[in-house]
């Protein structure tokens, strides 16, 4: 699995040059797939010609997997996985196919690595992520149609290749990842036979599957990235993050179970093990309490174990293709950007700015002092519609009821109310001990004023060029105990309701996802291949409780996870990076070919946000875009017909 890359722009064409290639070569410079009248004429002036194409790895495959290729004509599968063109192994190393192609016309196309179920169901193992394809160039009768020997994730032409590759989505596949993420997870029955803080673990399937991978992420810097387990299993002290990633087929999800075990580090033994199975996991995510049973006495309990599990499922609505993906996609050549957090700013407090936040007025007044992009805070309400709101509840009274304290409101969840009756409820706040009341949704007479906005209004009113930093809300645990909020929505119907809307409304604008929740996280990146996601975390703040799941305690823990599940980077605090070693975090990011988004009240100064961006933030997420952005800022940078054409393909439908 080689580290990710950040590429260079796309070269962009005008359409005038655009038709002067269709006319010469048909449609040399097509990138949709099945256009009928291109095909059409194709077949009137082009000769099929047998191509034949031969890629070399850069390592074997292992025994189970398989080379295939997809592309942008109809006989290399028009990028669909289920219409791909599987290759013939030659060695270890080297793969070939033949495929009858019209010789005039230049293609594109991409190789993948899969695995086949017991099914027949095709799960992708990796892929080609270039931003541009590769391409075959066309050939006349005249010509001899050689193919290039392609090397598998080495991108062919520039004068520096790169190589670029990374997982696929979920299709006809789940994910079970079992977290050894938090503290007093072991309760220990006998310490001398079971020490919990010096153990190796391991996660056996009692069956095998076709299909089925067991995978961990021990999480070190440079070294998170998901490997196979160590036969003996994988080391674990107090305060390691190791992540369990276990991939199967759907048909296999109530009938696989597993046995977790625990190995001495010093002698490699079998000290206990602990069953369970997929069954066992009655929702997105959960607390499994497991009992490990000695490997002498199967009826001593050595310990109990409280393991956290979160299940992926693939996105339930319109499948994805190859054609492209933007979710590693942040040049280098891109200077740092300006983040209008919640829009323009925060609105309950004193000194709050004109437009309430997370309201259309509000992203349009930031885009208007030339923000690049615009954070804004998604949840679910209980009808299933997203939503934009910061808090994950509000303060509300009934109608006609005078209210002069605070202990006179009622807070409700936002999960909890349908969308229209939402709309209707009155808005409190409390600023310095006193009641303020605001308009209602429904008692804002200028739409781009009112509170809770769809997400969906959102997408269709903003200006492309506005690019959207997507927050999704999920409560986070303390580490003191107890929840931020409580949350009763299926984690895997949040996240492809906002997905839904995104796919089909957001696409051909810088858009990237980003959520305090690692698990929320990790199912954006495997339910799709379209746009980037962020962790964002608080770090070691002083301002807040610190949340239970370690991989938010701080920046390079952050930087980690990221890795280990190939995100684009994270969104840290800026309490992180006050002190002198600032510029060299942020390097670590860069060093692991991330992105770091920077938020919080630190940045809320115009030398704050020169400092940031001196320092090496690739972006700074901060309020009042019309009080602190720099005066020498003429225009936002997505501003720009040639920049914006380099989004269109993320729109599929």
């Amino acid at each position: 699995m080689s580290v990710p890359m950040l590429l260079t722009p796309m070269e962009t064409q005008t359409a005038e040059e655009h038709m002067q290639n269709c006319a010469a070569f048909v449609d040399a410079a097509s990138f949709g797939t099945g256009n009928e009248l291109l095909e059409a004429a194709a077949s009137i002036n082009c000769k099929p010609t047998l191509r034949q194409f031969n890629v070399r790895l850069q390592e074997p495959l292992q025994p189970e997997e398989q080379l295939a290729l997809t592309g942008d004509a109809k006989a290399l599968g028009e990028w669909q996985l289920l219409r791909c063109v599987p290759l013939e192994r030659i060695d270890d190393f080297n793969w070939q196919t033949t495929v009858r192609l019209q010789s005039c016309r230049q293609l594109e196309y991409r190789y993948f690595v899969y695995v086949e179920n017991a099914a027949g169901q095709k799960q992708i193992r990796r892929w080609e992520t270039h931003f541009k394809p590769r391409q075959l160039q066309s050939c006349s009768e005249q010509q001899q149609c050689h193919s290039p020997l392609d090397i598998f994730g080495l991108a062919n032409g520039g004068d520096e290749p790169t190589t670029q590759v990374h997982r696929g989505w979920l299709n006809h596949e789940t994910i079970i990842q079992l977290k050894f993420n938090g503290e007093k997870m072991f309760q220990v029955h006998d310490i001398e036979t079971f020490d919990p803080q010096h153990v190796q673990l391991k996660i056996v399937p009692v069956e095998q599957a076709a299909g089925l991978v067991v995978e961990y992420s021990k999480q070190l810097y440079g070294q998170s990235q998901l490997q196979l387990q160590p036969a003996h299993g994988v080391p674990y002290t107090k305060g390691d993050i190791v992540i369990f990633h276990v991939t199967l087929p759907l048909e296999r999800m109530m009938l696989q179970s597993f046995r977790l075990e625990c190995y001495s580090q010093t002698t490699q033994e079998l000290l206990g093990s602990a069953t369970l199975t997929a069954s066992q996991l009655t929702g997105s995510e959960g607390l499994l309490q497991l009992h490990i049973k000695s490997a002498r006495d199967a009826e001593q309990t050595l310990a109990r174990l409280r393991l956290p599990y979160v299940l992926v499922q693939p996105y339930q609505y319109s499948p994805l293709d190859f054609k492209t993906t933007y979710a590693h996609y942040w040049p280098r050549s891109w200077p740092n950007l300006d983040v209008g957090h919640r829009g323009n700013g925060k609105s309950y407090i004193a000194e709050a700015p004109q437009e309430r936040e997370n309201t259309i007025a509000s992203f349009l007044s930031a885009h208007a002092h030339h923000a690049d992009m615009v954070e804004l805070d998604v949840h679910l309400t209980a009808d299933g519609i997203p939503v934009i709101y910061h808090d994950f509840g509000l303060r509300t009274a009934p109608p006609g009821k005078q209210i002069e304290k605070p202990d006179q409101l009622e807070y409700v969840l936002i999960k909890d109310i349908n969308y229209e009756l939402l709309k209707r409820l009155r808005i409190f706040s409390v600023i310095n001990g006193k009641v303020l009341e605001y308009p209602a949704h429904n008692a804002e007479p200028r739409h781009e004023h009112r509170i809770f906005p769809r997400l969906v209004e959102v997408l269709q009113q903003l200006p492309k060029s506005l690019g959207i930093d997507v927050e999704i809300k999920w409560p986070q645990r303390r580490q003191g105990g107890g929840h931020e909020a409580e949350q009763t929505i299926d984690k895997n119907f949040f996240a492809d309701r906002v997905l839904h809307e995104v796919i089909q409304y957001g696409c051909g604008r810088p858009l990237i996802f980003s959520s305090f929740d690692a698990d929320m996280c990790t199912m954006l990146r495997f339910k799709q291949n379209i746009f980037p996601v962020m962790f964002l975390t608080q770090g070691e703040t002083k301002k807040w409780q610190p949340f239970s799941d370690l991989r938010t305690r701080n920046f390079q823990a952050a930087v980690n996870n990221a890795q280990a599940f190939e995100l684009a980077g994270t969104a840290p605090h800026a309490e992180d990076f006050l002190g002198e070693n600032a510029a060299q975090l942020l390097q670590q990011a860069r060093d692991q070919g991330q992105i770091a988004v920077i938020w919080g009240d630190d940045c809320n100064s115009r030398e704050r946000v020169k400092y940031f961006t001196e320092i090496g933030a690739t972006a700074t997420c901060y309020d009042r875009s019309d009080l602190y952005m720099p005066e020498t800022k003429q225009r936002s940078f997505f501003n720009s017909s040639a920049l914006l054409a380099e989004f269109e393909a993320q729109c599929r439908i």
